[in-house]
């Protein structure tokens, strides 16, 4: 069985998507970033890195194997169950390319809502070039997603499921998906999913968090409300020229 190591972040809800449209059945360890249960030297032992998510295999010949970066993940799992992966030269190149496109593209996006919601002090240049690069990217996904239903290979596949979690957490990245139409007709399908809208929210919904000892979620959900309205962290993207 596998056994799958994540939290509430976008990246390991790509496996959970994926394990659920697939209907596999596999364990799931749920963990906490806010904890710093990704340093600890448990999780390390599984992945040297410290990043979620992780899985464990052991239903494989000799040692469990373990696998870690969720891009790597995906297409193992797509390969080990023969599921959202074509076969076909043309559109498995097409799949992986969009793939590849959204994991090495993640930091970009990300580090729009690091520096929108969560640094202790506004820092403007950071700021806009985050959030002008997300806005790019954006514009890049509504111009691909005008005709097609799905992101590859005219069915739903990995490139689909890898960007799913992030599209949840658009208004972080300064985006509005009223604002990108095709877009929104493509999330909306992919949330229609009886097996997304279930790995969606494994192991918690967008923005809701494990009960703790040690974080006060309350608080944290505050700041964050408080920094999508203050207007010194919810720059807008430069117009396009």
């Amino acid at each position: 069985m596998i056994k799958v190591y994540g939290c509430s972040a976008p990246n390991p809800k790509k496996i959970s998507i994926f394990l659920e449209e697939a209907e596999v059945p596999y364990e799931y360890v749920g963990l906490s970033l806010f904890e710093n249960d990704n340093r600890s030297p448990e999780y390390l032992e599984i992945n040297p890195n410290g990043r979620f998510p992780a899985i464990i295999d052991d239903d494989v010949d000799g040692e469990p194997l373990i696998i870690w970066e969720s891009g790597a993940i995906l297409v193992y799992l797509a390969e080990k169950y023969g599921k959202f992966l074509p076969t076909e030269t043309r559109k498995r190149a097409e799949t992986l390319k969009w793939l590849f496109w959204q994991v090495s593209h993640a930091p970009y996006i990300g580090n729009a809502h690091m520096y929108r919601i969560y640094v202790p002090e506004p820092r403007e240049y950071e700021i806009k070039r985050f959030t002008n690069e997300t806005a790019r990217l954006y514009r890049l996904l509504e111009d691909h997603l005008e005709d097609r239903e799905w992101m590859a290979a005219d069915q739903f596949t990995i490139a689909d499921i890898t960007l799913f979690p992030w599209i949840q957490y658009h208004e972080w990245h300064g985006q509005q998906l009223e604002d990108s139409p095709n877009i929104l007709r493509w999330f909306e399908r992919m949330s229609a999913r009886p097996g997304v809208a279930r790995g969606k929210d494994i192991p918690y919904p967008v923005f809701q968090h494990p009960p703790s000892g040690k974080v006060d979620y309350d608080k944290l959900n505050t700041k964050i409300a408080a920094r999508l309205a203050d207007p010194r962290y919810a720059l807008k993207p430069d117009p396009v020229a």
